[in-house]
């Protein structure tokens, strides 16, 4: 007994001496989170969560009690990112410490994100968190707020630990719920389950809880300590990147009228005419994707001219791969660069996508699919080759660590996995989440490859499409879409704006141009987004680190009414004061003493 007495008194003055023991220069932010427990009735617990940040060489240490999912620890790595993006600090001048404790096993989740994030900025700022405000909401790159599960379950947690104000994602108010029955009929239990909405605004009303939608970490921050990070307002112009996408449609051009001289085709035709009209537009990158699409039908059907037999399409097999293999060596050789890095990223991409099709056509059964798959290679090679072509263009770079880009592109990686999955798990918009997980499996080939410029841009991409999915989910008519379209474009300008300042964010203006082009409302948003995701990208890459400040702000709380606690009779009062409640242990101790004496 004195020995399981020892380890139990061991055990806990381990635990004593971790939680108490002192870092050098530390930062310490205590946070409250909520989370569901699991199993087959689930309920709404808190966990509590301390973060500390010391200087240190950009590292994230994950201890939780009990045992989480990867997905915490994924969370609490994308949290500590994500701040120093946001504050414009330098990510690997500190280390970061997550202790994480809950009372029982949870759900695993990347739901707690978004209250990691708001502790981290705290911390590296120095600002006091408001212990009456609570969250939930997983965290993207970009400092936006995405959707997760479990809500009503978490307020009612939140409710119970003195939260007067509880923050949700953005158009998660009206949330639905299962609810489950159970009926007994003699010896039978007949269970029903029933889909109901809750609208959590009226439910918090309820629990006397102020219940406000979030959109971004900005504006959790401000209700958790007051504070805001302040943003720069900078202008940003397109027409003067007129030069280098025009170069880039001039280029295609040229190479899609050679190759109508060897084939005819009229699909090819019909977009050869759609990007001749963007052309005299000034549309230039969107005429560029067009020439393209009309280059992989006219290859195609001069591919179906050319090749008769099997010999000959060895023959083409091998002058793809060969120019394939030529192309990965001279990207794998090169140095990145703040400038360069857009354009090399964007070869990698379309590099990796080449030897996709390439094992496609090898792979194929039928001739005809064989041909098609090899064209589409074929011109991916040349699209990659149409890219690099900007880099004449450049003057002076800025030099790239490759393990900077190589952790920055696993940790996004990560992130785009989490959010799949949940979109997956909770049926978002399934066309976005087939295209995500394309990104994904392109961004684990990058990587593999060495290729982590294109990587990280293709698991941006994923996060981008597997966040919009969620987004969708309910979204009936398109038009409401618009509201969504227009903020994106606004915040994908002020991204470009500020990546303006240390690079030319092509690629990010790119797809601008193309969001602006599209005439699919979910193409647009998905294409202002991730022009957005990429202008950031470019500024975090190159480390300019020009911090940004907090400044404190006013807010007003929607009104609820509080419940009033009983007044106690007199009664009551005498017998719960100290001196009573020790009569009675004392009274207790002796009632005990001759019950003992008489069995004796």
């Amino acid at each position: 007994m004195l020995k399981k007495l020892s380890l139990a008194l061991i055990f806990i003055l381990a635990l004593t001496t971790i939680s108490s023991a002192q870092f050098v220069n530390e930062s310490k932010v205590e946070i409250k989170a909520v989370a569901v427990t699991s199993g087959e009735y689930p309920r709404g617990v808190v966990i509590n969560i301390t973060v500390i940040v010391t200087p240190g060489n950009g590292k994230v240490f994950v201890s939780t009690t009990p045992y989480t999912e990867i997905d915490m620890q994924g969370s609490a790595q994308l949290a500590a990112l994500t701040a120093c993006d946001l504050l414009g600090v330098d990510f690997t001048k500190h280390d970061f410490f997550y202790i994480i404790e809950a009372n029982s096993p949870i759900v695993g989740g990347p739901s707690a994100g978004g209250v990691m994030t708001v502790a981290t900025i705290a911390a590296l700022k120095h600002l006091t968190i408001n212990k009456t405000v609570f969250m939930t909401g997983m965290i993207y790159p970009d400092g936006f707020i995405g959707p997760v599960g479990g809500i009503p379950y978490k307020l009612e947690a939140a409710a119970n630990n003195g939260a007067k104000v509880f923050l949700i994602p953005k158009g998660q108010r009206v949330v639905s719920v299962e609810e489950r029955k159970e009926i007994k009929k003699g010896p039978f239990v007949f269970i029903t389950t029933n889909v109901k909405q809750v609208d959590l605004v009226n439910y918090g009303k309820k629990l006397h809880v102020n219940v406000i939608e979030v959109e971004t970490i900005n504006d959790a921050l401000k209700y958790y300590t007051g504070y805001i990070i302040k943003k720069p307002v900078t202008p940003f112009n397109i027409t003067k990147y007129s030069d280098l996408l025009k170069k880039l449609a001039i280029k295609m051009r040229a190479k899609t009228m050679e190759l109508a001289k060897k084939a005819e085709n009229e699909k090819a035709k019909q977009f050869i005419d759609e990007a001749e009209k963007s052309f005299k537009e000034g549309n230039y990158y969107t005429a560029t994707s067009r020439y393209f699409t009309a280059k992989i039908f006219l290859r195609y059907q001069y591919y179906k001219d050319t090749i008769s037999d099997d010999k000959e399409l060895e023959e083409e097999f091998k002058a793809v791969e060969d120019e394939l293999e030529q192309l990965k060596e001279f990207l794998k050789n090169e140095k990145l660069g703040v400038e360069s890095f857009q354009l090399y990223g964007a070869a990698e991409e379309r590099v990796t996508f080449a030897e996709d099709y390439l094992n496609s056509a090898k792979t194929s059964n039928n001739f005809d699919d064989a041909l098609y798959y090899l064209a589409f290679s074929k011109e991916r090679i040349e699209s990659a080759k149409v890219w690099l072509s900007l880099l004449d263009t450049i003057r002076e770079d800025v030099p790239i660590k490759e393990e900077d880009i190589k952790k920055r592109a696993e940790f996004y990686l990560t992130q785009a996995q989490s959010i799949y999955v949940y979109a997956d798990s909770i049926n978002g918009y399934p066309n976005l989440i087939d295209e995500a997980g394309k990104s994904i499996e392109l961004a684990r080939n990058q990587l593999e490859n060495g290729f982590y410029a294109g990587a990280a841009i293709s698991a941006i991409d994923a996060i981008t499409k597997a966040s919009l999915s969620i987004e969708l989910i309910g979204v009936k008519n398109l038009d409401e879409l618009n509201p969504k379209i227009e903020s994106a474009k606004n915040s994908a300008k002020l991204s470009i704006g500020e990546a303006e300042k240390v690079a030319t964010p092509v690629l990010a203006v790119a797809y601008f141009e193309f969001a602006k082009t599209a005439d699919n409302k979910v193409v647009q948003l998905s294409y202002y987004k991730l022009s957005e995701r990429i202008a950031k990208l470019i500024l975090t890459v190159s480390k300019s680190y020009q911090g940004r400040d907090v400044v404190k702000v006013k807010y007003e709380l929607p009104y609820v009414q509080q419940t009033q606690t009983p007044q106690k009779s007199k009664i009551s009062q005498i017998l719960e004061t100290p001196g009573f409640i020790l009569l009675e242990a004392v009274l207790a101790i002796v009632i005990i003493g001759i019950t003992y004496r008489k069995k004796r």
